[in-house]
């Protein structure tokens, strides 16, 4: 492990919110802040880094957050793509190897009931004139992202020694997510942290000037969001597949008798403690198309270095799990990946 890739895994975890964060990290790698930052750079150049800033809870804000899978035909999914990608409220979309081979996520705000909803399923997804599912997320298990440079955490079927270890805390202290009103300031805040964090000694100062606030006084508004669990982090994400994670797949499952949420909880924990599932999310389908019979309430993302490295945590999970009905959805291509930012 060289100094570089240790550098890379911290900024993954996000920065300490004080004035010098890359002395801070500097400091626990046993280096000196201009080398982190000059590294810093050369992880942005050379493509490990493919964003760096806050990463901002959508739901404590009051938006909703919709999975949704399309069975486009092969001759339309540039023009389904299209139409799905210049949507600002689309942030992730992917061609899966599935007869429902289009999978976007989109965050939409929770204004006046379901009227967002409702909007993007008429407006956007039945635009598509394709069979669909929509999906919105019940409670998120995990959302950890920790890819390594030595992939063994991803590669073997085994279990994390803590494994309640990268639960969202919201499950581990049994708090429900409620929406935060957020001020102007704190808004303006988290949007110029969220674009491009700046790489230099003193992070924070181009932001709280243009703020008006001096830096000690963002940083405690900062903290204040942490504390709320608004602010997510601030810190980076990798590209995985620069790094060698080249197997990935969306893996829809129904376990056993899950018949009530608390089943489904269950599961979805013993499926979130492998090292190697970085989203996990439990999710209820709110449309359905006649053409298809879809009913998972459990989604994890899974990353191997290949696809037989895939088939094994695939198969340690289904020995675990022992799920009723599975479906598999491997990425074949990304259509687009972004971070909804505010305005």
């Amino acid at each position: 492990m060289t100094l570089k890739t240790s550098l890379a895994e911290r900024l993954q975890r996000g920065i300490s919110l004080v004035e010098h964060p890359y002395r801070a990290i500097a400091s626990e790698l046993g280096s000196d802040e201009a080398t982190v930052l000059t590294l810093t750079k050369e992880l942005i150049h050379e493509g490990y880094i493919r964003s760096f800033g806050a990463f901002v809870d959508f739901e404590r804000l009051g938006y909703d957050s919709l999975l949704c899978g399309l069975a486009v035909p092969e001759e339309q999914i540039p023009a389904v793509a299209s139409l799905l990608n210049e949507r600002q409220e689309v942030t992730h979309n992917y061609l899966r190897g599935h007869s429902i081979n289009m999978w976007c996520t989109a965050l939409l705000r929770k204004t006046d009931g379901t009227s967002e909803r409702d909007r993007f399923l008429n407006e956007v997804l039945r635009a598509c004139e394709c069979p669909f599912i929509a999906t919105t997320r019940e409670i998120r298990l995990k959302l950890r992202p920790n890819f390594r440079f030595s992939r063994d955490e991803y590669s073997e079927p085994s279990f994390e020694e803590n494994s309640e270890a990268f639960l969202e805390d919201d499950v581990l202290d049994g708090r429900t997510p409620n929406a935060e009103p957020l001020n102007e300031e704190a808004r303006a805040a988290l949007a110029l942290l969220q674009r491009n964090f700046p790489v230099a000694p003193e992070p924070f100062e181009l932001a709280a000037r243009k703020l008006g606030r001096s830096v000690p006084q963002l940083l405690k508004r900062l903290r204040t969001l942490e504390e709320t669990r608004v602010l997510r982090r601030i810190g980076v994400s990798l590209h995985h597949r620069r790094m060698g994670y080249n197997a990935n797949a969306l893996v829809a499952w129904t376990v056993n008798n899950d018949v009530t949420l608390e089943d489904v909880v269950d599961a979805g924990k013993r499926a979130a403690s492998f090292p190697w599932v970085s989203h996990c999310y439990i999710r209820r389908t709110i449309e359905n198309t006649v053409r298809y019979t879809w009913s998972h309430p459990l989604y994890t993302m899974l990353h191997a270095s290949n696809e037989s490295a895939l088939s094994e945590q695939i198969r340690a999970m289904r020995d675990v799990l022992v799920p009723r009905d599975v479906t598999l959805l491997p990425t074949s291509q990304e259509l687009k990946k972004t971070r909804y930012l505010l305005t």
